[in-house]
């Protein structure tokens, strides 16, 4: 229990909040692109880009909160360019 009073808040909450909020934000754009893409094979045609969309502050809120419980900032800002690269590069070659 000591050890936990004795540590120092990370002053690298700035990066984190860059990453949790913008780069969260893309990727559940991306993986919400994936669901639409997903309901228009499965769901009715008007109704997949309609659970694409509600679905994506369901993915954005627990990235962004995610986001804090990595250790340091820049392997945030590291790991969650690194998931949109993959997400993003996926998504472009589904799509064609």
């Amino acid at each position: 229990m000591k050890f936990l009073i004795q540590q120092k808040i990370q002053a690298d909450w700035w990066s984190k909040s860059i990453a949790g909020w913008v780069l969260g934000l893309s990727l559940a754009i991306a993986c919400a692109s994936f669901i639409t893409l997903w309901g228009l094979n499965h769901l009715d045609r008007a109704l997949a880009p309609q659970v694409g969309m509600w679905s994506v502050p369901w993915l954005y809120l627990p990235l962004v909160f995610i986001a804090y419980f990595i250790p340091k900032g820049w392997q945030a800002l590291l790991i969650y360019s690194v998931l949109n690269v993959i997400a993003y590069s996926i998504l472009l070659s589904i799509r064609g």
